[in-house]
């Protein structure tokens, strides 16, 4: 069953390599940087439907996600998410469902997927990050990969529909070692802002937020 999903995995990720670079005109840098073993977090901004599905071909390793359980009602997608080890995560289940799914995955070695800003950016810009993300990788001690989606957002902006030809484009920063260890606020507030700063970093200057007053 594990090689069958497998070969479900890198088939579909190999069509949607193809639809995104002949659709949206993929590129992607730095994948590199991404360790090929161990547990490896990949951080990224999140503006677009897309999002999930760019990372996953663009990170060279076999990419988990987490997804609502609503959306395995649909005979299809329950058959077809299970095998691009989509998990599923109830509503009700907050962060503490979500942050002990990433664990799961992370202790098998895996690489696992997650947006820090907790949802999809309806202002343009980058959003504050959550500090899920560090306490996964405190608890854990898994590598961070920052991550930038650059062009989702106008390739497939929230609440419409897809927009052929607006190039998408994914950039991978240095990985970021976090050492297992507390998981008290101050941790969780330095780890997390510098993922967000490092995130930022990344991005083209039209999404960084725009300092309060």
């Amino acid at each position: 069953m594990y090689e069958y999903g497998l070969r479900v995995y890198h088939n579909t990720k190999a069509l949607a390599r193809v639809l995104l670079q002949v659709l949206f005109g993929l590129k992607v840098e730095g994948a590199e940087k991404i360790p090929m073993e161990g547990p490896v977090i990949l951080a990224s901004n999140h503006m677009s439907f897309l999002d999930p599905v760019v990372m996953g071909v663009a990170c060279p390793r076999v990419v988990s996600y987490m997804s609502r359980d609503d959306v395995f009602k649909y005979p299809i997608l329950r058959w077809l998410l299970p095998r691009l080890y989509v998990i599923p995560v109830s509503r009700g289940a907050g962060d503490l469902g979500a942050i002990k799914a990433a664990i799961r995955v992370l202790k098998n070695g895996m690489a696992f997927g997650i947006f820090p800003e907790g949802r999809r950016s309806r202002t343009g810009f980058i959003e504050p990050f959550k500090t899920g993300v560090a306490a996964i990788a405190l608890r854990t001690g898994a590598v961070i990969v920052p991550a930038a989606i650059i062009g989702s957002d106008k390739a497939w902006p929230v609440g419409k529909g897809p927009r052929l030809r607006r190039p998408v484009r994914v950039v991978f920063g240095d990985p970021i070692a976090i050492p297992p260890g507390k998981t008290d606020h101050k941790t969780l507030e330095e780890v997390t802002r510098q993922l967000e700063a490092a995130v930022t970093a990344l991005l083209p200057p039209e999404y960084h937020r725009k300092p309060t007053v």
